[in-house]
């Protein structure tokens, strides 16, 4: 009888120690299930990273003809002033080049386009009377919507409508874009100047001449029609910021009957 009860406690024992190591194995193993999960985890990180890359370098390719890609700078080294229109060019910088408005004169005869944008030069000079008496030459710059410079010849101002009144001064324009002035080509040339090297910046605002239907008025209205095809394009360029066109022909200029500076405020 003392050996049965031996043997049965002995079994007990056993029995408990055996459901105890089972505890024990059953732990380990749920333990590692986490673990298993976590390459499946990693994985997901390094698809979603690997899936985003194409959205990081096409908005890098973007950018890289963001500001300093441009050619803004030949308005001058003083930076640009607000005009108060904002044309951006592709990469959101307000460009120099401003569209102000089409019109026509107030006797349906000629056809202008205002506009704001830069001169290259500090200097101008006064130009050839074979084309155009008494009048201010300088190179205009229009900036297409890359920032991309394109510039012509222009001629502002001088005697253009025969018979040439010999009361009236060579240059109609304003300093300030307000108040209209009349100067002769020497002391406007004088004022620009300074105005520009002062300032840094050689933004103008122009009245430049497109077409007419009267383009025998004068030599220097015969001239300009001989370029319609060219001021069209430009000022179609204007509207869209592309089109300018690359070369134009022998002896072309834009001509611009009106003038003003722009100041900073």
């Amino acid at each position: 009888m003392y050996f049965l009860r031996k043997s049965i406690v002995t079994l007990a024992i056993m029995t408990l120690f055996l459901s105890a190591c089972g505890k024990i194995n059953a732990t380990q193993v749920s333990t590692k299930q986490p673990e298993a999960n976590a390459p499946s985890l990693q994985t997901e990180t390094v698809l979603a990273t690997l899936n985003s890359q194409p959205e990081t370098t096409e908005s890098s390719d973007m950018t890289t003809s963001t500001p300093g890609g441009n050619e803004y700078a030949q308005c001058g080294s003083g930076g640009l002033i607000d005009v108060g229109y904002y044309f951006k060019d592709n990469n959101g910088t307000i460009s120099p080049t401003q569209l102000v408005r089409f019109q026509k004169t107030s006797d349906d005869v000629r056809d202008y386009v205002s506009v704001i944008t830069c001169l290259k030069n500090d200097e101008g000079k006064v130009s050839n009377p074979d084309e155009v008496v008494n009048g201010y030459e300088n190179e205009i710059i229009f900036f297409d919507k890359n920032g991309i410079a394109h510039t012509y010849r222009v001629i502002i101002g001088g005697h253009y409508v025969e018979p040439y009144d010999p009361t009236h001064k060579d240059i109609t324009a304003s300093l300030n874009g307000v108040d209209v002035l009349f100067m002769d080509v020497q002391e406007w040339m004088d004022v620009s100047q300074q105005r520009f090297m002062a300032q840094g910046s050689r933004q103008i605002g122009l009245d430049i001449y497109l077409d007419d239907n009267q383009g025998d008025l004068s030599k220097v209205l015969i001239q300009v029609y001989k370029f319609r095809d060219t001021n069209l394009q430009i000022s179609e360029a204007l509207k869209t910021g592309e089109g300018y066109p690359d070369q134009v022909p022998d002896g072309f200029f834009l001509f611009a009957t009106y003038s003003w500076l722009i100041q900073a405020e």
